[in-house]
């Protein structure tokens, strides 16, 4: 579990002391100490830690020790151009803090504190590499001057309860009720890191928050889903996964790419208990298999029974693990929730979905400069297996020439109800995805685009966001 890899990084202690917070006492901080040496009635140092060393600190304040932690229609054609046609388918700011006495200047509030979208980003960078270095830095230091010493202290206490230093952060929690320069949303979240953690009930939301909120629900998320896999309890993984994803592609900061990678992979393996499982808890009906019965006549008699659904018999065969071999008296459940695709541009992320919860996430290529791609919303079209490349500078390109751009399969991209030139495709140089290397196709590897190919149905939505 992360809390004990926290415990085990160890290491030597950073320390900031200042007077002049709320309370006229000093309180102990994440990152580099001034030059000036501080001592307080608990602990004292002389010498500048080294970078690379872990955090902790003492407090007079109840702030606890900081350690170090582990862990539009009719676009223009573009060169990976559509295939021959083929038959139609189809801030709050936080209140403002009194100012701080003459003799601390360096953390006298300018105006209202405002929403700290850089602090938020940092304390996240901190969590996902397992070094809290810059983190400190901007707490201690002047980027982080107009932050309120409430936020400060707060920030410092919920880092050590994510160490297992639950007592000194009650002992903050309790110091900062009432006291301005703090959310009550931030402070819920702190007293819920500060809770052991097996007790700690997490209700993530994906409603409206703060950047310091979000990335501090973002943390404690990561760690109960990661609990939750390494304990099999791997529906309750999938759930916390596509909620984590979710809220990076969401979040005001750029995208951390290398951890949707790791989170990607973690939903995967917990989706194959749940949403990609005949025996998951998911929403669905039941289709009885009858004699002569292939997958599509299961898929047509679910369409007649369930309105608006939509759905492909690689969906059905992949939740219900057949493989395509069917028996008269079987019994073959049918998702209700209406697959469909979330593309996150800046995160070059394509995330498959059912309602809205994530099931299966791909990196992509995406448009380059001058040929980005469009974003809005989308339906998909002709799903063409094997694609000849209509190239519009050259003669067709068929499939299996190593020349063929699209690679193993198309699903073309429908808006208004015309056809577009854009699309999911594959590659012939897969070292290109997670570039900017198209003219505003999304391009995926080979083995993603076939597996997207089988799950994702005729008239499915696509939403294509910054």
């Amino acid at each position: 579990m992360r809390g004990i890899l926290l415990l085990l990084a160890g290491a030597a202690l950073i320390y900031l002391g200042f007077k002049g917070s709320d309370t006229d006492e000093s309180t102990t901080l994440i990152g580099d100490p001034p030059s000036q040496n501080w001592q307080d009635e608990s602990t004292s140092f002389t010498e500048q830690p080294q970078p690379e060393q872990p955090i902790t600190g003492g407090s007079d304040v109840g702030s606890p020790p900081l350690e170090s932690a582990p862990t539009g229609p009719n676009p223009p054609l573009e060169s990976e151009s559509a295939p021959a046609p083929a038959p139609e388918s189809v801030s709050v700011p936080a209140a403002t803090a009194p100012p701080e006495p003459e003799a601390q200047p360096r953390f006298e509030l300018v105006g209202a504190s405002a929403d700290p979208v850089e602090l938020a980003s940092l304390l996240l960078d901190a969590w996902i590499s397992q070094d809290p270095t810059s983190l400190g830095k901007y707490v201690n230091g002047e980027e982080g001057g107009t932050l309120t010493p409430a936020r400060r202290k707060m920030v410092a206490a919920f880092w050590q309860s994510m160490a297992g230093k639950a007592d000194e952060a009650q002992k903050t929690l309790a110091e900062l009720d009432g006291v301005q320069g703090v959310t009550s949303s931030e402070l819920a979240l702190l007293s819920t890191a500060a809770e052991p953690s097996a007790s700690r009930v997490l209700a993530p939301s994906r409603s409206r928050q703060g950047a310091l909120e979000r990335a501090m629900q973002m943390i404690l998320l990561e760690e109960e889903s990661s609990k939750a896999l390494e304990e099999g309890r791997l529906p309750a993984a999938a759930v916390g996964y596509s909620y984590l994803i979710h809220a990076e592609i969401e979040a005001p900061w750029p995208a951390h790419r290398e951890a949707l990678a790791v989170w990607s992979e973690a939903l995967r393996k917990s989706q194959g208990a749940h949403r990609l499982s005949k025996s998951g808890d998911w929403p669905s009906i039941e289709v009885q298999v009858r004699e002569g019965d292939s997958l599509t006549h299961i898929r047509k008699r679910a369409l007649a029974e369930q309105e608006g659904m939509i759905v492909c018999t690689g969906l059905i065969e992949r939740v219900n693990e057949v493989k395509r071999y069917i028996h008269p008296k079987d019994h073959l459940r049918v998702p209700t929730s209406r697959p469909n695709v979330l593309v996150d541009l800046s995160a070059r992320l394509v995330v498959y979905r059912h309602g809205e919860e994530a099931v299966l996430c791909f990196p992509c290529g995406i448009g380059r400069e001058g040929k980005e791609t469009p974003p809005g919303v989308y339906l998909i079209g002709d799903k063409i297996e094997e694609p000849i490349w209509y190239r519009p500078d050259g003669p067709p390109v068929p499939y299996g020439d190593p020349d063929n751009a699209l690679g193993d399969r198309w699903l073309e991209w429908r808006q208004d109800g015309q056809k577009t030139s854009f699309g999911f495709h594959g590659t012939n140089d897969p070292n290109g995805v997670g570039s900017r290397v198209s003219r505003g196709c999304i391009r995926l590897k080979n083995t993603d685009v076939r597996e997207l190919f089988e799950l994702l149905p005729v008239g499915a939505e696509i939403v294509v966001q910054p």
